[in-house]
């Protein structure tokens, strides 16, 4: 009988690799990310320093093509999943001052055409890394994540856009918009807007948590652009499932990385507390909480890493992203909330980051265009 066990190992030790850069990444994201998230969250952006400090990481040339002034090495998701899960442990909005230029990247390395990829790749490497806006997150509740709050309509040589985005980051630095639509039979593709182009409201807006990094919602009014500004060209149609789904990992990992953040942190403050002339953690019903928080957590970490395999597989990964994705919102939500009420009334001051963990926690479930992998 043959040996299941030695044919299909159930293995996820990183490589040499991804453990190295794993450790140089969370090393980043507590040294240099955690210590400057509050005041990032009062500037309402990132310091220019640490920014500067965000773009040597080079996480972004790297899946440039070589054609284009990048490294162009070869990217898997799983990989891109433990960078996220790094960066998101610092804090979430300056994890996603990094997530959102890299998907943008790497969505037109992959689908741009000739002319796309030469007028933008290069700037990328170069490092002007918010020069093209993202705008996938939608404005308006919708029950289907697959479509648009942006519809087009295409007619030869011109496309009319009406409707708007929101949670776009950095939209003042951009020069252009990727934003994607939906047609009248419900497909959904992305299209390139100038900043300057007419029938384009742009408005900055502030959320209860992200308030690290600047977003902006656009408006369309009849905004008229040219068939060669879709992505891929003229006639080119992406797989938006697949990019959503992708995202969907992406938003994991992030939660992932800021759920583990939380945990780390309530461990030893209920274990150092002390009431009653006893640790808190004593109390079985603050001991259970934190085992939840562990088992939530872990589970999440496998959802997370199995999804991006699956991606690496080449299988249909649709039905394990979006399960993952559900987890990630819910539990993420949960973990949050359960750290504020661990911590009592310290929990919901700012002499502790929990709260601010807690209230990034919240856009996991809304923001579906905040990561890649």
């Amino acid at each position: 009988m043959q040996d299941y066990k030695t044919e299909h190992p159930f293995d996820i030790t990183l490589s040499e690799e991804q453990q190295m850069t794993w450790d140089m990444l969370r090393k980043f994201a507590e040294t240099e990310m955690r210590p400057q998230a509050r005041k990032a969250e009062s500037d309402g952006r990132p310091s220019p320093e640490l920014l500067e400090k965000i773009k040597a990481l080079d996480l972004i040339p790297l899946i440039v093509p070589e054609a284009y002034g990048g490294m162009g090495l070869e990217q898997d998701s799983v990989s891109n999943s433990l960078t996220l899960e790094a960066l998101a442990y610092g804090d979430l909005s300056l994890a996603m001052s990094v997530s959102v230029p890299l998907l943008t990247a790497q969505i037109i390395a992959e689908h741009g055409s000739e002319e796309q990829k030469s007028q933008l790749l290069p700037e990328f490497a170069a490092g002007s890394i918010f020069h093209v806006g993202l705008g996938v997150n939608n404005a308006a509740l919708s029950t289907d994540p697959y479509q648009s709050s942006v519809l087009v309509k295409e007619s030869g040589e011109d496309i009319i856009l009406n409707g708007a985005k929101t949670g776009i980051a950095f939209a003042e630095e951009a020069n252009s918009f990727l934003i994607s639509a939906s047609n009248e039979s419900g497909e959904c593709n992305l299209y390139f807007v100038s900043k300057d182009q007419e029938g384009i409201e742009l408005e900055s807006k502030e959320f209860m948590g992200l308030k690290g990094a600047p977003f902006s919602q656009i408006t369309f009014t009849n905004c008229k652009i040219n068939a060669s500004q879709k992505l891929g060209g003229h006639n080119y149609s992406i797989d938006f499932q697949a990019l959503i789904d992708s995202s969907r990992i992406g938003m994991s990992a992030l939660a992932l990385g800021v759920c583990q953040a939380v945990l780390d942190y309530v461990i030893p403050y209920t274990n150092e507390r002390v009431a009653f002339d006893e640790p808190i953690s004593n109390r079985q019903s603050v001991a259970f909480l934190v085992a939840d928080m562990a088992i939530e957590t872990e589970a999440l970490r496998l959802m997370v890493y199995k999804a991006a395999a699956l991606k690496d597989l080449d299988e249909d990964f649709h039905k394990h992203a979006s399960l993952t994705y559900r987890f990630a919102s819910h539990h993420g939500m949960k973990i949050g909330t359960d750290g504020v009420q661990l911590l009592g009334g310290h929990g919901f001051t700012h002499e502790h980051p929990v709260e601010l963990w807690y209230r990034n926690l919240r856009a996991i479930g809304i923001f579906e265009g905040g990561a890649g992998v």
